[in-house]
């Protein structure tokens, strides 16, 4: 992390811990000393994930990812650590496929509400607990650098996060916050491969699609987001960082 010898190293708070790129990022933060605070509304799997984290001094808040009080809870608890809270990671998210003409209300703004407002809320919590500066790493998408039919709402949530980020970073410099975000493409978890299974995602579309012909994995994302959460990034903000093994720069051939 690039703390001083013998100071404690600062904690992080993940949302969406519970598995999938959550679960990886906080696993490689604590891998690396740092206690991490996970949030996530899957009680029973929150624990286990946390009981598998290497270091000590997890803490497992079961909790809503766009919930003021239940991120203020958990920045709350990372800042009273010896080394206080260094890192937010706004990762948690949901996906609902759906033709945009009928596509419903609750549906739009259910998924605004996790990724993008609770992205802002998360910010919000942590920034007013970084008193000496930190370190915020919010979760895009490819799906919010291009279009993907069917996928309108949530390309439109991931397109507001990178929004966001850029203002923040612009705006919360001055206080030593650096936002940064990552895009990740097609990453083989939990969630993919049960779409894979039920025929939402045809996997050879995917990779057609995939200059480097391969899913990627959750531990790839988790090395990204330490880059950017510690100090190793000390001198980027106001960025979004694709992972998607080209797929965003890839054209059509002739």
């Amino acid at each position: 992390m690039g703390e001083p010898a013998g100071h404690p190293a600062p904690a992080v708070v993940v949302t969406g811990a519970a598995q999938g790129i959550g679960a990886a990022i906080a696993a490689r933060f604590a891998g690396a000393g740092h206690p991490v605070i996970g949030v996530d509304l899957d009680d029973d799997r929150l624990h286990d994930a946390v009981a598998g984290w290497p270091g000590r001094g997890h803490v497992a808040v079961t909790g809503d990812a766009a919930s003021a009080d239940d991120l203020a809870a958990a920045c709350e608890q990372a800042a009273a650590t010896p080394g206080g809270l260094g890192t937010f990671v706004a990762n948690a998210g949901h996906a609902k496929a759906g033709d945009s003409l009928d596509y419903a209300a609750e549906d739009w703004d259910n998924l605004l509400r996790v990724h993008l407002t609770g992205a802002m809320v998360g910010a919000q919590q942590a920034a007013a607990r970084m008193p000496s500066g930190g370190a915020l790493v919010l979760m895009s998408s490819i799906n919010g650098m291009r279009g993907f039919p069917r996928r309108t709402a949530y390309g439109a949530a991931k397109a507001g996060v990178a929004g966001l980020i850029r203002g923040l970073a612009a705006e919360w410099a001055s206080r030593g916050i650096r936002v940064n975000g990552i895009a990740p493409g097609p990453i083989k978890t939990e969630l993919s491969a049960e779409f894979i299974r039920r025929g939402v995602i045809d996997e050879r579309e995917f990779l057609a699609r995939v200059p480097m012909d391969r899913f990627g994995l959750p531990t790839e994302v988790a090395e990204l987001a330490f880059f950017l959460g510690t100090p190793l990034a000390s001198y980027i903000t106001g960025t979004v960082v694709p992972i998607d093994g080209g797929w965003s720069v890839q054209g059509v051939a002739c």
